[in-house]
C-alpha cells in the first residue's frame, strides 16, 4: 500500500523543463488504461482568465462561488473581476495535448499543478522495492507543494509512493 508522502525529486525555474522531468518520471511507471492528466491553476487576473479560456475552452473555471465551463464563462471583464481569484481545472487523456498548452497558463498562475495519478511503479528488486499500485503518481507543482501548501517560487516536480526516493533528491536541480 502506498503512503501520502510526496518526495520532491527535482526543482527548477522553467515551467517547460519541470514538465519534461515529470513526463520522464511518468515514463518510469506504467499508466493504467484510460489514464488522464489533470491541470489545476489559480488565476489572479482577468487577462489570465481570458487567456486560459482561449487555451482550455473545455476547462472548468470556479470563482466567487460559481462554476463555469470555459465556453460559458462571462465575457464582461468587471464580472470576471468579481469572480477572482478563479481556479481552472482541466482533465484530458494522457494522449492529448494538455502538456503542450499548460505552460502558457502556468507561467501566469498564482499556483498550479499537473498530476498523473493512475500510475503503477514497477518492482526494483535490487533496492528491495516491490511493485506499487496504491496512492502513486507524479505531480508537477508550481508555487505550492504536493500537499497544496505554499511553496517557494521555484516549480518542483514530486513523485509519491513509499520508499521511491527515501526523501532524498535523486535528480540534479
Amino acid at each position: 500500500m502506498g503512503n501520502a508522502r510526496a518526495y520532491p525529486v527535482y526543482q527548477g525555474g522553467d515551467v517547460a523543463a519541470v514538465i519534461a522531468v515529470a513526463v520522464s518520471l511518468v515514463r518510469c511507471g506504467e499508466l493504467w488504461e484510460g489514464a488522464s492528466v489533470d491541470l489545476d491553476a489559480e488565476l489572479l487576473r482577468v487577462e489570465d482568465v481570458v487567456r486560459a479560456r482561449e487555451v482550455f475552452p473545455q476547462g472548468w473555471f470556479s470563482g466567487g462561488g460559481e462554476h463555469f465551463c470555459g465556453v460559458d464563462l462571462p465575457d464582461d471583464a468587471p464580472v470576471l473581476a468579481r469572480l477572482l481569484p478563479m481556479t481552472l481545472s482541466v482533465v484530458e487523456p494522457v494522449e492529448g495535448d494538455l502538456l503542450g498548452r499548460a505552460p502558457e497558463v502556468l507561467r501566469q498562475a498564482g499556483w498550479g499543478q499537473i498530476a498523473w495519478m493512475a500510475l503503477s511503479w514497477p518492482a526494483v528488486p535490487e533496492l528491495g522495492l516491490g511493485p506499487e499500485h496504491a496512492r502513486t503518481g507524479v505531480q508537477a507543482c508550481f508555487g505550492m507543494d504536493a500537499n497544496h501548501e505554499p511553496a517557494p517560487a521555484t516549480p518542483c516536480t514530486s513523485t509519491s509512493g513509499p520508499g521511491r526516493t527515501n526523501g532524498r533528491s535523486t535528480l540534479p536541480g
